[in-house]
């Protein structure tokens, strides 16, 4: 089943779409993801195979999440995507135990908010989050933003906020950027006069590019007030 599923990834590489995509995944000398490989096969392409094979027996789906293969981890983590309905705790700790091989904004951006978050939603307990947004490993730290996407979608708030906060000054601009995501999904989902508020008393604090994500859904007028800082 593994070879098979291989044989299918293998017709969507395009060397030519490697080429050019490597830089968006920081694969470049002292990049995030400098020692990445991608091989250029389309994410639509990777989640129909997901689909297809997602009965892979749990071994196989580790064999895949541990390739250097950018995509070939993406698909392991599709197909736990598509597995969770049927075995969420079980999922959950392949997920958690294999975070180190959850290595990159896309595979973090596309998937936490459908696993981990999902289940610390469901079970309604948001500890894992709260630890991975304390944690040295940049990947750890944005999926404790990302996964409350999980709850933004059902229009609930919990600790999502108070996890930005505490990010809001990380060194690193991936998170910049997860912070304002996260706030304008907040803005747009939940309340957006929450948002209106956090950025008013933390303008200082803000970057412009969190500032930017955060206010992208404003109204244009008061887009503009808050980037002038007229409120």
């Amino acid at each position: 089943m593994y070879d098979r599923l291989i044989e299918e990834l293998e017709k969507g590489i395009d060397p030519d779409r490697a080429e050019r995509t490597a830089h968006y995944f920081g694969i470049v000398e002292g990049g995030y993801g400098e020692h990445d490989m991608v091989v250029g096969i389309p994410s639509p392409h990777i989640r129909r195979v997901a689909k297809d094979f997602k009965t892979l027996p749990v071994d196989d789906i580790l064999r895949l999440l541990h390739s250097r293969i950018h995509e070939f981890r993406f698909c392991a983590l599709a197909i736990l995507k598509e597995r969770y309905n049927k075995a969420p705790r079980e999922t959950v700790e392949i997920y958690m135990d294999n975070l180190d091989y959850v290595n990159n904004w896309d595979l973090v951006d596309c998937f936490a908010s459908h696993i981990i978050g999902r289940w610390c939603l469901e079970n309604q307990d948001e500890t894992i989050l709260i630890k991975l947004n304390q944690k040295s490993s940049l990947w750890r730290r944005r999926i404790s933003l990302v996964a409350y996407q999980a709850f933004y979608r059902k229009g609930i708030l919990s600790s999502g906020l108070e996890l930005i906060d505490k990010r809001l000054d990380d060194p690193e601009d991936l998170m910049h950027k997860a912070c304002g995501w996260m706030l304008r999904e907040i803005y747009s989902k939940v309340d957006k006069h929450v948002v209106e508020s956090y950025i008013i008393d933390n303008y200082d604090r803000m970057s412009r590019t969190t500032l930017r994500y955060a206010i992208e859904r404003m109204p244009e007028t008061q887009r503009q007030k808050f980037l002038k800082r007229q409120f």
